[in-house]
């Protein structure tokens, strides 16, 4: 992960599935439900997307650090 400033860092994972509302990424050693609305351009995400900007109050709740 890499940390971008504002708030919010870069995921590396796959996104390999999509609803409305959120995006299932692919860790490598799990995968995690991530809302749109808490990625930079969340709506425009799409299946085989990678290096998803999260916000960071999300990443460490979820504790993907």
């Amino acid at each position: 992960m890499k940390r971008r400033g504002f708030g919010q860092s870069t995921i590396e994972a796959e996104i390999i599935r999509t609803t409305d509302a959120a995006v299932l990424v692919d860790l490598g050693d799990r995968e995690v439900w991530i809302p749109r609305s808490v990625c930079l351009e969340g709506d425009a995400l799409d299946v085989g997307d990678t290096d998803l900007i999260v916000a960071d109050w999300f990443i460490e709740q979820e504790g993907l650090l």
